[in-house]
C-alpha cells in the first residue's frame, strides 16, 4: 500500500480543506477530503510533498466514503497545465509507479 500523499485545497479565495490522494494520472486524481466541495468548483491544490507540483484543478464528482474521517472522495480535473506543471506531475506519477513495482 502507497503512503498517503496529503494535500492542501484552497477554495472560494481563503478557504482550506486537507485532504490526501487516493490515485492519480496526468489529467486527474481522486482524492479523500474531511468535507465535501461543490462540483463545478475551481480548486487549488498545494502538496505537502514539495515534489508534485502546485495545481488547479476543478471538481468532477463527489461521493460518500464509508469511514469516519476523510470521508468524502472527490474527483477532479486538472485544468490550465503549463508544460513544465504537466512534466513535474508526470515525474511524480512514474516516481509513485517505481516505489509500488518494487513492493
Amino acid at each position: 500500500m502507497m503512503k498517503k500523499i496529503y494535500l492542501l485545497i484552497k477554495y472560494e479565495k481563503n478557504k482550506q480543506l486537507k485532504a490526501y490522494i487516493l490515485d492519480l494520472s496526468r489529467s486527474g486524481m481522486g482524492l479523500a477530503a474531511i468535507s465535501k466541495l461543490k462540483e463545478g468548483l475551481a480548486i487549488d491544490i498545494l502538496p505537502e510533498n514539495k515534489s508534485l507540483p502546485k495545481l488547479q484543478a476543478k471538481i468532477i464528482y463527489t461521493s460518500k466514503l464509508p469511514r469516519k474521517r476523510y470521508n468524502y472522495r472527490m474527483g477532479v480535473k486538472f485544468i490550465n497545465l503549463d508544460k513544465k506543471q504537466q512534466g513535474n506531475l508526470d515525474k511524480f506519477i512514474k516516481k509513485i509507479e517505481r516505489r509500488g513495482k518494487q513492493r
